[in-house]
């Protein structure tokens, strides 16, 4: 009980301390315990170490992008934050994790090639795994609105309409829940291990925003329900009620069966 007690105190300090970062952040998604950064040296054809190197946790938040890559520093106050969308690019190549956003190539910005060594090769699995789960959900976000795009409003409307489109986008990545608290390993971290220190005048962080009052349209319910199904989880327990539904049903069945037989 108290091992459960301490990793839940872990996973709200580090989330405290990431908010204060970016204070968009509602939620830890899975985090890994030591990693340092590298980037490739096209030039050299070499890894080249940065100054980065500490926790790493992917985060999810309120707006786009949904999800974020943070390491939290420990050689200095500046930290990685990369975002996480339908362009990045990963592969797991022993003993990195290898990324990039393929748009910056498409925009003509610097495409640079960076590897993150894992202290735990299984946290570089888990990682990797989750964050392919999540480019494939942008990917299928992504189509879904080409294929069937917002109708044209004027005026307020179309904010109302662009703020639903994010938060269908929220309820939807937010089937994403892998490790969300049993795989936080982290150690804790304190403001000034990562980040610099607030100014006098300095504008609070605001309170993260929450979708407990959404309501889904119809062409917002069709793209929640096809993150949904694709989440392992979700077909589990479904799978799970089915067959209960269905043995209920056949019980009920056999017991009718049963009073019939007996009544003649």
């Amino acid at each position: 009980m108290a091992a459960t007690i301490d990793a839940e105190t872990r996973r709200k300090a580090n989330l405290r301390v990431l908010q204060r970062i970016d204070s968009n952040i509602v939620d830890l998604a899975i985090t890994a315990t030591h990693v340092v950064l590298y980037e490739f040296n096209n030039a050299k054809r070499t890894w080249e170490k940065k100054n980065v190197e500490g926790s790493l946790f992917v985060t999810k938040r309120s707006d786009a992008p949904r999800f974020k890559l943070i390491v939290l520093n420990r050689s200095s106050t500046e930290n990685l934050e990369v975002p996480i969308t339908a362009s990045f690019q990963m592969q797991v190549k022993e003993p990195y994790m290898i990324f990039r956003d393929s748009s910056a190539s498409i925009a003509g910005e610097d495409e640079t090639i960076r590897g993150i060594w894992f202290h735990d090769g299984n946290e570089r699995d888990q990682i990797a795994s989750y964050l392919e789960q999540v480019v494939k959900s942008l990917i299928k976000i992504e189509e879904m609105e080409r294929n069937h795009p917002p109708p044209q409003s004027y005026g307020t409307v179309d904010k109302d309409v662009d703020t639903t489109r994010q938060d269908a986008g929220a309820a939807l990545l937010s089937t994403l829940t892998l490790g969300s608290k049993n795989n936080d390993h982290s150690t804790p971290v304190t403001a000034n291990q990562s980040t610099a220190p607030q100014q006098v005048g300095q504008t609070p962080p605001r309170q993260p925003a929450t979708h407990q009052n959404l309501v889904l349209d119809k062409k917002s319910l069709q793209l929640s329900l096809l993150s949904l199904i694709q989440d392992e989880r979700f077909l589990d327990l479904i799978h799970a009620q089915y067959l209960k539904v269905v043995h209920t049903r056949t019980a009920r069945q056999q017991q009718q069966q049963n009073q019939n037989g007996t009544n003649k």
